[in-house]
């Protein structure tokens, strides 16, 4: 298993290039494809719109726009180069963002994304957009921070486990990483008073998967509450010099998925390593 196809959410933000140093990183060093996908929120206006606002604000506004997707393109294509892809391709795609993200995702073996920064201008639309491609496109997203340097991804890592079946799909979408790893420690999560036949037979089953897939892995078992998981996760591979962290997401209802769950939630706002979450 490997991955042959990446995607990175590109928009006008200085986070951009953060994640454009990582995906070319991996689409290089996996010989993928890379697609970048500019998504960003009010792209266009509604014929409605365009008919109320008068005819030099509505230029003003379009050319604005064009503008700026313009320079992204630019950054997107410098970047490739620098990398050495010559072959990676530039979308702007029409209509609502979010959905437009979600079906190019749904192409790609993983989708780099970034983690949402609170004070920015676009916080909630970047919060939108990351919990839609994730809940909605059936792959994995690797979010990365919106600070620091991470000049290795996959070398440490760190597997949440936990016996869902969210956490089983993360670790299998993780294997092509996994399987280059020098070092993999799975922290298997528990709650206090679960039996321990079992958290053992759990340990036991994730450590046998691994290793029947050549990945020598380290099964640390700890015990957590629910509102603790998301901090111990992020001391433990502080603790470890983890470069990633592999984790299931959970949405706190199946009735509403525009809702995060608790660790999921903590993860994404106070990440400090790139996370590799799968739905």
């Amino acid at each position: 298993m490997s991955y042959h196809s990446f995607l990175v959410h590109v928009d006008d933000s200085e986070q951009t290039a953060r994640r454009l140093e990582v995906a070319t990183r991996l689409a290089l060093a996996f010989a993928a494809d890379l697609e970048g996908v500019y998504a960003v929120p009010t792209r266009e206006m509604t014929p409605f719109t365009s008919a109320m606002l008068p005819d030099a604000i509505v230029a003003n506004r379009l050319r604005d726009s064009g503008d700026a997707q313009a320079l992204a393109e630019i950054r997107f294509r410098e970047a490739v180069a620098l990398a050495g892809l010559p072959g990676a391709i530039f979308t702007a795609p029409a209509g609502p963002p979010i959905d437009a993200a979600i079906h190019h995702t749904r192409y790609a073996d993983l989708g780099v994304f970034g983690q949402p920064r609170p004070e920015d201008e676009h916080a909630a639309f970047a919060d939108e957009l990351v919990h839609g491609v994730l809940m909605g496109a059936g792959r994995p997203l690797l979010l990365v921070p919106h600070f620091g340097e991470y000049p290795t991804i996959g070398q440490n890592v760190l597997i949440a486990w936990k016996e869902t079946r969210e956490s089983a799909i993360a670790v299998r979408d993780a294997l092509p990483l996994l399987a280059n790893a020098r070092k993999v420690v799975v922290m298997s999560i528990t709650a206090p008073g679960d039996d321990q036949v079992r958290e053992t037979l759990s340990d036991a089953g994730i450590a046998g998967w691994l290793a029947r897939h050549k990945i020598d892995a380290t099964v640390r078992h700890e015990v957590a509450a629910d509102i603790d998981v998301g901090n111990l996760l992020l001391s433990r591979a502080a603790d470890l010099s983890s470069d990633l962290v592999v984790m299931g997401a959970y949405s706190r209802t199946r009735m509403s998925e525009r809702v995060w769950g608790g660790v999921t939630r903590l993860m994404l706002q106070a990440m400090t390593l790139p996370v590799l979450m799968s739905h």
